[in-house]
């Protein structure tokens, strides 16, 4: 028992969390919240009125992502090297996973490799994936919530932390090869809905929901048609539907 409450003690005091900032950390954190009231200023200011063209901002946010989770999830490891805490190698998995995920996500986009994107994407499979990370992450974090809190007896790993931190890689990778093969396949199977009488899917107030209003395509198609566009869909081959719309290119003459 003594043994137990020993390394609980030295647990606690290698986490962060458990840790004042000290005078150089709290200057840190003041500066990035003196830099972002800036940016704010600046941007709702002079910059309210710039208007770019057009910019791909996925590469560069994935790119970010991707570094940022990576970095995480190997200090994570490290600190359960130290700690050989159960709940830190969930935790460092989930970061891990995080990164994983942006891989597919990006290259199923629509328009950032291909139009189509690649992997067999379908129209919806960034957004499955999209769904799918994010969900998978609060999953990871509740697992380390739960086991934080567990038994000091049965919260540390005492197996080897090598054969630990391998099996944790290669669970998450393939747990990410699952995700993408669903998001694949769950793009291509939907319903769909029926096209004998396609005039009633745009009309107001038609609906084939029990609690339905009937009213978010007709709304769609009426915002699309103000900006001199059309919307309209058709059946997908060979499950599912498809929605497009066109707007006219924007000149910036009619500032």
């Amino acid at each position: 028992m003594v043994k137990i409450a020993a390394v609980v003690a030295e647990e606690q005091r290698f986490i962060l969390l458990n840790l004042s900032p000290g005078r150089a950390q709290k200057r840190l954190a003041l500066a990035v919240v003196l830099a972002f009231l800036m940016s704010c200023v600046i941007t709702t200011g002079p910059l309210s009125t710039f208007r770019p063209g057009r910019i791909d901002v996925i590469p560069p946010y994935g790119t970010a992502m991707v570094l940022n989770d990576s970095i995480t999830a190997v200090l994570l490891f490290a600190q359960f090297s130290i700690l050989r805490s159960r709940a830190i190698l969930v935790i460092a998995s989930g970061y891990l996973f995080t990164a994983l995920m942006l891989f597919p996500w990006m290259l199923t986009f629509p328009g950032v490799v291909t139009p189509g994107g690649l992997l067999g994407a379908g129209l919806q499979s960034a957004n499955w994936l999209y769904i799918l990370w994010h969900a998978g992450f609060a999953i990871f974090v509740a697992a380390y919530a739960l086991l934080k809190d567990a038994n000091p007896a049965k919260r540390l790993w005492q197996g080897s932390v090598s054969v630990a931190i391998l099996s944790s890689v290669a669970l998450t990778a393939a747990v990410v090869c699952a995700a993408t093969f669903l998001a694949r396949a769950g793009a291509r199977f939907g319903p769909g809905f029926a096209l004998d009488r396609p005039e009633l899917l745009f009309a107001p107030f038609h609906t084939t929901k029990p609690t339905g209003l009937g009213m978010g395509l007709s709304i769609s198609r009426s915002i699309v048609e103000a900006h001199g566009g059309q919307l309209w869909a058709g059946a997908n081959v060979p499950c599912g539907a498809v929605f497009q719309f066109t707007l006219p290119v924007y000149t910036g003459a009619s500032l």
